[in-house]
């Protein structure tokens, strides 16, 4: 097991004051990363949820885009995952969703502000994870935006059902067993830079428990299924050549949504799953987001 450097850091960088800090929460201690926005108090405040498999200082940009806004974010790498996966727990497995949700819900009483509206942000699994956050426990959540949830894979990961029954099976007596994800640099992003700090970083991962994988195929349909129920502002965003998380899955979420819902969905045309680290879109993405939130804050 890695032994983490467990000290409380700050620092600033392009005029974002920034904290990383250790925190303890259900036997585990997690790795976060606070990004303060730039103007105090803040407008909002945000937990963000990074995907399967990677880890939350990825979204150091889109955080700090956020923070110069004046939205305060906490992001943190989930159990099983970057930093917090090599410090404790076991690597690659996010011991179910419902055990994320208690997660979420520990990292918003620490960013939460009296008074100031509180927004979710989650990318892939983590998309996952924001949405079933608020089938759960939508109370003090004023608008959630998943990108690329993982609603459904991606065709070319999604198992036959007859494997699926399998998974299941299995699972319930080797929930320990790892398995690549299948999510191939092709998928991800166009951008090379990214691509390279990707592959060259320790703490993102190929592959993931089957406990992790059977969450999520099982998850995903669920949140859809109930999606005539969920109550919080939602913005969803997806490429529509998305092959790592199925944009069919989105666009059945959100037609399942209450027709009264302040709702938006905007498919991209686009091949990546990683929309934030794409160049060359014709909008900018990170300042849609920012808007969809600052409009909502009353």
């Amino acid at each position: 097991m890695a032994t983490a450097d467990k000290q409380t850091k700050a620092l600033t960088v392009d005029g974002v004051d920034e904290v990383i800090e250790w925190v303890d929460h259900d036997d585990r201690s997690f790795y976060t990363h606070l990004f303060k926005a730039t103007t105090q108090p803040p407008v909002a405040t945000m937990t963000l949820v990074h995907g399967l498999c990677e880890h939350v200082d990825r979204y150091e940009d889109v955080a700090r885009s956020f923070a110069r806004g004046g939205i305060q974010v906490l992001g943190f790498d989930q159990r099983g995952f970057g930093k917090t996966g090599r410090q404790c727990g076991m690597l690659g497995d996010n011991e179910g969703l419902d055990t994320v949700a208690s997660d979420i819900a520990s990292m918003n009483n620490r960013v939460s502000i009296e008074g100031v509206p509180h927004f979710l942000f989650g990318h892939s699994m983590g998309g996952l994870n924001v949405l079933n956050f608020c089938m759960q426990r939508a109370d003090n959540i004023k608008g959630v935006i998943a990108s690329a949830p993982a609603l459904l894979p991606g065709k070319p990961l999604m198992p036959p059902r007859i494997v699926q029954y399998a998974l299941h099976q299995v699972v319930r007596f080797f929930p320990s067993i790892q398995k690549n994800t299948g999510i191939g640099n092709e998928m991800m992003t166009s951008n090379q830079a990214e691509l390279k700090k990707f592959n060259a970083s320790i703490e993102n991962l190929s592959h993931c428990t089957l406990k992790t994988i059977a969450s999520i195929i099982k998850g995903g349909p669920n949140v859809i299924k109930n999606a005539g129920e969920f109550k919080t502002p939602v913005f969803l965003i997806h490429a529509d050549g998305d092959q790592a998380t199925d944009p069919d899955g989105t666009r059945q979420f959100f037609e399942g949504l209450p027709e009264s819902l302040d709702k938006e969905y905007k498919e991209v045309s686009n091949a990546y799953h990683e929309l934030h680290f794409e160049e060359d879109l014709d909008f900018d993405l990170l300042d849609t987001y920012k808007q969809w939130i600052l409009s909502r804050l009353n």
